[in-house]
Order: structure tokens, then C-alpha cells, then sequence
């Protein structure tokens, strides 16, 4: 049977505080309108959204933060039949349209309370069987056949799922149980003790890691147990209400209905997809949707998700997820936001080194949660671009692709002073190497008269000594000078790499006392090298010779 509800709407400014509509969204009977600039109801928050959120201590802030957009049809309300409830709304969570005969005359919000989309059983066992590697097939049917033992409904999980739909090879295997996964796990290792160990148990979610040998091959698994979660404040990691509870509401826990699918490994169900949010359809749709209203506020890393994924895929935000998340980051909620998830989430966005990442970075103005008062650089779209050009083009003068990420930021923050790009990085915990190579960044620039006016090839060298790649590289993609262009590609390629072959040992084996002198001596013989007054091991010994004796007076 179809399950929806009829409330009456009560217009409010979108910009009440939480506090003020709990005064006012008393009857349950009713659903309040969101107004916009216009005097246009083009959203609503229900009452269940309005309590759960106001425990997170949040009075103050506006009330559209948590709204849902809906779309206006003009019916009788008196007379609406299921059938015409069925055809203008959607199923699945906050799903509803205003009644009215326009944006400014709405009366009424159906709203549909069925969570969950039926729809026809799809089976993916070709997918399955393509996308998954052999050894891990092997390693899941183990695991299956011991969960058929004892009746426990088993699946795979997640991004896992996702993959196999879009055609993905997939090794990142999730699976999940509907009990405890450490005991399910300490089960595997009684029924193959020669080919499985548990590698690590964690209680607090009752999660597992575990390793099956197969074909001589360390097959890794993560195993879940099926769980509820709730979160006692904006940002925090969220608390288990719930072990081992039914796997449609483990995925109402999830992030985005593409990574809300789970495949069944039972073999009376073998590869059944589960999806009552229709992740499925938004997947062939190459839609970003996020699950209900409070998602944001709940874990704002949903925000860069959407984002990464978004550009991963080359997917678009679904409008009301767009719009939920221009809501939260305009609230003003997350503005003192910061620590080591939105740093993993900015990192792993821009390190997919796609110059896009970095404009919707700013035109989504999910830059807020850094800082919401960078000044974003004019030519951010052509910097963008070269951003990509030069990482791709100097790529072996990148320590590691995991500081790929630190170019784009440092791009980024170009017109930040050196004080404003130190608070960004006590508010991302950034390492004291990742703090270095963004302020040493800043100091290139900063010198940029300087490198201009380097004319030999020891005044160029010494523009850059000292400096970590990646800091040059952030100048190089800046920087609108074909010279000074020039110069650092010079440095990076040759000139950081000339070393001599004298030391300090060397110069007491030609009787000089150490000291001082030492580095002045050596400093001179480098510069001499770099500028090519010299070139081989000989011809330095020779150049020793004409000032060393100048050196000992």
C-alpha cells in the first residue's frame, strides 16, 4: 500500500532561526513553507527534521538550512485520488510536491512516507562476475557459504557496488552482516583456520579486518556489521544506537544514494541488488544526491564528497542536493570548522588532479569550509588549467602524488598573506611539511623582483635553494613572466641538481685549517660550477689552486 501524508503549509522567512520555528511548528498536522527573496514558498522542513536536528545545539542559525526543495502542482486537494499521489510524487526519503496554483498560493505539502523504492528485483551476476577480481570472488564465496551456514543475511556494500554497475574493476571490497562482524569473523576463522586470520577487530563498531590466502595470494576484506547511527553534534563522528540492524537501514546511514546500494552474497539471493533509494537509477542518470535534509549538517565532508565524486565520475549535483549544500555553507554553521577529515576529503579531491576540481572548489563555495574570506584569485579558471599543465608536465619533481593536493591549495591561496595561509594551516592540521611548502611559496612570490633581475646562473640558483619543489611549482603556475618562467625550469631541471666534489675533508687534506673559510671556499667553487667556470673534477682541483692560497692570508 502507498503511504503518504497531507499537511497543511505555514509560511515562514527563510532566514527564522531554528528556535523561533520550534515556537511555531507545533500541530502535526502542518509542514513549514520556506519562503525565498521573492515571497516564493520553494521549500519546506517537517517537524521530525526540526526536532532532531535542534539537539545538536544549533538554535540560532537559519531554518532553510535544513529545508527540502519541492516542485508545485495544482490539484484539488479534496478530491486527490493515490493514483494521482503516485504519478507527482517521487518515493524515497523527504519526497514531496506543494499543492497551488503558484509558488506565492501554496496550501498544502503531500508528502510521501513510504522511504524505500519499490521496484523490479534486478539481479547483477554478469556484472559481478566481470568486475570482481578472480582471487576475491573465491575469498567472497567462502564467506558466503559460511554465512548460508548459519542463516546470515550477507552482502557487499557501498562503493563495491557502484563500481560493478559502472563497469569498474573493483578491489575495495566492503562487506557487511546483519549481526555482530566480529563474531561472524572469529566464525570464518573455526570454518577455514589453514587460509584465514583476523587481522584486526574494533569493538566499538564491531568492524573487522581479515585476510584469506588464496592461490598464494593476502586477500583483504573489511567486514561491517549492519548498524544505525546517530550524531550528537554538527561534524562529530557518529555514535552506534544500533548492531546488526536490517541492511535497508544500515544504508540510510550512507552519504549518497550511489554509495547506498548493497549486493546480496546469500546463494538463494546471489547478487540481488538491494537499493530502496534508487542509487541505481541516479547512478545511469549521473546524479550526486544526498540521502535527507540534515546530511550536511550531520557530517559536512558529505560537502567535498559531493564534490569529489562529482568530478570523479563526471557527475552533477541533483538540485536539491545542490541547493542543501549552498544552504549549509552560507549558514555561517561550519565557518570554524576545520581538522583532519576536511583535510583528507580537500586531499583526496584535488589529488585527482583535474583542473575542475579547483573551480568548483570555489564556484560551489565549498572553499568555506577553509576560509570563507580567500580572496580567490581573478584568473582562477586559467590558473586551474595551468595547474594541471605543470603538475602533469613536472611530475617527477613532485616528492609523492600525495602532495599533489598542496599545489592546488597553494594556487588557491595566492593572494593570502603569510599570517592568513599559517591560520589556514592550523585549521586543516596541516604537517610542519605541508605548513613549509605553502609559505615557502608565498616567499618566491614575494621575491619575484628579485628573480627577474637574476642574470647569471648562480643568481638564479640561489632564487630557489632551499625551497621544496612543490613550493616552486605553485610560483611557476602563477607567475605570468615567459623569463621567470624560464628561469625555474631551469633551476628544476639542471641547476638543482649541479653538485661538487670537494668537501670539507678535501680542504684539510691541502693543509687549511677548519673553519669559516670552509663554507666561503666551498660556496665560491659551487658558484663557479653552476656557471659553468668550471666542469670537471679536474678543472675544480685546478680552480682550488688559484684561491686557496688567496683563502690561507
Amino acid at each position: 500500500m502507498f503511504a503518504y501524508e497531507i499537511k497543511k503549509v505555514l509560511p515562514v522567512d527563510n532566514n527564522l532561526s531554528l528556535k523561533e520555528c520550534e515556537k511555531i511548528l507545533v500541530p502535526e498536522d502542518i509542514c513549514l513553507g520556506i519562503l525565498d527573496e521573492n515571497r516564493e514558498i520553494t521549500s519546506f522542513v517537517l517537524k521530525e527534521d526540526l526536532n532532531r536536528v535542534l539537539k545538536f545545539n544549533i538554535n540560532n542559525y537559519p531554518i532553510n538550512l535544513i529545508s527540502t526543495l519541492a516542485d508545485v502542482i495544482d490539484i484539488n486537494i479534496e478530491n486527490i485520488s493515490e493514483l494521482q499521489v503516485k504519478k507527482h510524487v517521487k518515493p524515497g526519503l523527504n519526497k514531496g510536491v506543494f499543492v497551488g496554483k503558484n509558488r506565492k498560493e501554496i496550501s498544502h505539502l503531500i508528502i510521501n512516507k513510504d522511504i524505500y523504492t519499490e521496484k523490479k528485483e534486478v539481479f547483477l551476476v554478469e556484472e559481478y562476475a566481470k568486475n570482481i577480481p578472480d582471487e576475491i570472488k573465491k575469498a567472497l564465496d567462502l564467506c558466503s557459504k559460511a554465512a548460508d551456514k548459519i542463516n546470515l543475511p550477507i552482502f557487499i556494500i557501498g562503493g563495491v557496488v557502484r563500481d560493478i554497475i559502472i563497469g569498474k574493476k573493483s578491489v575495495d571490497i566492503d562487506i557487511t552482516v546483519e549481526e555482530s562482524a566480529i563474531e561472524f569473523s572469529r566464525f570464518l576463522r573455526k570454518q577455514y583456520p589453514d587460509i584465514f586470520k583476523i587481522k584486526e577487530l574494533h569493538e566499538d563498531f564491531k568492524t573487522a579486518k581479515v585476510v584469506f590466502t588464496i592461490n598464494n595470494k593476502n586477500i583483504e576484506l573489511d567486514i561491517a556489521s549492519t548498524r544505525k547511527e546517530i550524531y550528537s553534534h554538527p561534524a562529530s563522528l557518529p555514535q552506534v544506537s544500533q548492531i546488526g540492524c536490517d541492511i535497508k537501514d544500515d544504508i540510510l546511514r550512507r552519504d549518497f544514494t550511489i554509495n547506498s546500494m548493497a549486493l546480496s552474497l546469500n546463494q538463494v539471493s546471489f547478487c540481488k541488488l538491494i537499493d530502496p533509494l534508487d542509487g541505481y537509477n541516479d547512478l545511469k542518470e549521473g546524479k550526486i544526491r544526498i540521502l535527507h535534509p540534515i546530511s550536511s549538517v550531520d557530517d559536512p565532508t558529505r560537502i567535498i564528497r559531493a564534490l569529489k565524486f562529482s568530478i570523479r565520475f563526471n557527475y552533477e549535483f541533483e538540485k536539491a542536493t545542490k541547493y542543501l549544500i549552498n544552504t549549509c555553507l552560507n549558514s555561517g554553521l561550519f565557518d570554524n570548522l576545520g581538522g583532519e577529515r576536511i583535510k583528507s576529503e580537500i586531499k583526496q579531491t584535488f589529488n585527482l588532479n583535474k583542473s575542475e576540481s579547483l573551480n568548483r572548489f570555489v564556484e560551489e563555495k565549498i572553499y568555506y569550509l577553509v576560509n570563507k574570506n580567500i580572496q580567490i584569485p581573478q584568473n582562477l579558471r586559467d590558473l586551474s588549467l595551468k595547474c594541471r599543465k605543470v603538475i602533469s608536465k613536472y611530475q617527477k619533481f613532485i616528492d609523492t602524488p600525495d602532495l599533489i593536493w598542496l599545489i592546488y591549495l597553494g594556487t588557491l591561496l595566492i593572494n593570502s598573506s603569510k599570517d592568513e595561509i599559517s591560520q589556514t594551516a592550523a585549521k586543516l592540521y596541516l604537517s610542519g611539511l605541508e605548513t613549509e611548502i605553502l609559505v615557502g611559496s608565498k616567499n618566491i612570490q614575494n621575491n619575484i623582483a628579485q628573480i627577474k633581475q637574476a642574470q647569471t646562473r648562480f643568481q638564479i640558483y640561489e632564487q630557489f635553494e632551499g625551497y621544496f619543489s612543490e613550493s616552486i611549482l605553485i610560483t611557476l603556475i602563477i607567475v605570468e613572466d615567459e623569463e621567470v618562467e624560464k628561469k625555474i625550469d631551469l633551476y628544476l631541471n639542471e641547476l638543482q641538481y649541479i653538485k661538487i666534489n670537494t668537501t670539507g675533508k678535501s680542504l684539510i687534506e691541502k693543509g687549511l685549517t677548519p673553519g669559516p673559510v670552509f663554507g666561503e671556499i666551498l660556496r665560491e667553487l659551487l658558484q663557479a660550477k653552476i656557471n659553468q667556470e668550471i666542469n670537471t673534477p679536474e678543472e675544480e682541483q685546478e680552480y682550488i689552486k688559484k684561491f686557496l692560497p688567496r683563502k690561507r692570508r
